[in-house]
């Protein structure tokens, strides 16, 4: 059998290049020759302690979403062809993973990229626009309803109606998965789209579809975010969401997202936390602070009596809602990118050493949150 080399986790804070067999695609798979390979923090909750891995999981590839050029297809795979540009979800196991020269993943798992949008750009966006989508438009997340541009009017699932004229609001939409949550809740028809982050991303995120942008760090940020939300008919918001879901954010949205006596009469807020929850301060969690899967109770005990539906988001169970699995990456994201309606992140891209240098640059960068508001993606061609 041949084999392929591949940058992966071979025990806690060990990270090496090793070889592993190529495999041949089953039916519904596809393999996929790695140009670009994006990295994000929870690659680097397992290189430094194994977080969600068994002594059986390594050796682990890193690396969630890659782009490259399909080398070959499994038989029920009849839309795409060698060599067809794409871009791909990588997970769970390491054969599927993105930072190896030969990625196999399921056809599902697969998009699609037009001449327009470079391989690097695509590499940034399927891991976070995927967490994005499912929150906005997968069941049983928000579940909004689902614009009939998306998908073929056979595949839209039946979804309550919702006011696609009252605030919707993104803590932290600065980040990766916020700018593209941003850009979810615009597609999903909201009007009045609340950010959440650093001034210097203000002006970015309107471009993506906020209307309303407030800095994190100003010191009468919940009364200018609550004053905001006041003066809408709606009163308040309708959903919000939070991709750090670090204890200080979760805190800062337990006074914001609170009723006033205006919206007594208004549904509870749905907010939407991405997992894990973090005890510590950023989405690059402190060694010496846990995370849980499940809601700790401090979480619990923030939001109680405050008329707030809590929603946790779990992108790796995305294939257990059928329409999510069979829409948001292989269908929706080409029509997107095709129509020019989803932006990639900035792109911090690394190409400078070996290729196990850049992945260390990349994941050091993540571990000391030296990274703001763009995607870290590894050129992974090993040769040069």
């Amino acid at each position: 059998m041949s084999t392929h080399r591949a940058v992966a986790i071979t025990a806690i804070g060990s990270l090496q290049v090793i070889d592993l067999p190529t495999p041949a695609p089953e039916p519904d798979e596809v393999l996929v020759h790695v140009r670009y390979a994006a990295l994000i923090p929870f690659d680097e909750y397992q290189l430094d302690a194994g977080f969600a891995l068994s002594v059986n999981d390594f050796p682990r590839v890193v690396g969630f979403a890659s782009a490259g050029y399909v080398k070959a297809v499994g038989s029920n795979v009849k839309d795409l062809k060698e060599g067809d540009r794409v871009t791909a979800y990588n997970f769970p196991e390491t054969k599927n993973k993105a930072a190896q020269e030969y990625t196999l993943v399921p056809r599902v798992h697969v998009a699609k990229v037009p001449e327009s949008v470079q391989l690097h750009e695509a590499a940034s966006i399927t891991d976070n626009y995927t967490t994005a989508i499912y929150t906005v438009f997968g069941s049983p997340n928000l579940a909004l309803p689902v614009p009939p541009s998306l998908v073929p009017s056979s595949a839209i699932p039946e979804r309550t109606a919702v006011d696609l004229s009252a605030p919707a609001l993104v803590y932290g939409a600065g980040s990766s998965s916020g700018q593209f949550l941003v850009q979810a809740l615009r597609i999903a028809g909201f009007t009045n789209i609340f950010a959440v982050a650093s001034s210097h991303h203000h002006t970015f995120l309107r471009t993506l579809g906020a209307t309303q942008t407030f800095d994190y760090r100003a010191p009468d940020v919940v009364s200018q975010i609550r004053a905001a939300a006041g003066s809408t008919a709606y009163g308040r918001f309708a959903v919000a969401v939070d991709p750090i879901a670090a204890r200080s954010s979760l805190t800062l949205l337990s006074e914001i997202l609170a009723p006033s006596g205006t919206a007594a009469d208004t549904p509870a807020t749905r907010l939407a936390i991405l997992a894990p929850f973090k005890d510590g301060d950023s989405v690059t969690n402190a060694p010496d602070s846990a995370m849980h899967f499940t809601f700790p109770p401090w979480l619990d005990a923030l939001f109680a009596g405050k008329d707030v539906q809590l929603l946790p988001i779990f992108t790796f169970q995305l294939h257990g809602d059928a329409f999510s699995r069979e829409n948001i990456i292989p269908v929706i994201l080409p029509r997107l990118l095709e129509r020019g309606e989803i932006r990639p992140n900035p792109i911090r891209l690394l190409n400078e050493g070996s290729v196990l240098d850049r992945v260390n640059t990349g994941l050091e960068l993540l571990r000391k949150n030296k990274v703001s508001g763009e995607k870290v993606v590894v050129d992974l061609q090993f040769d040069v």
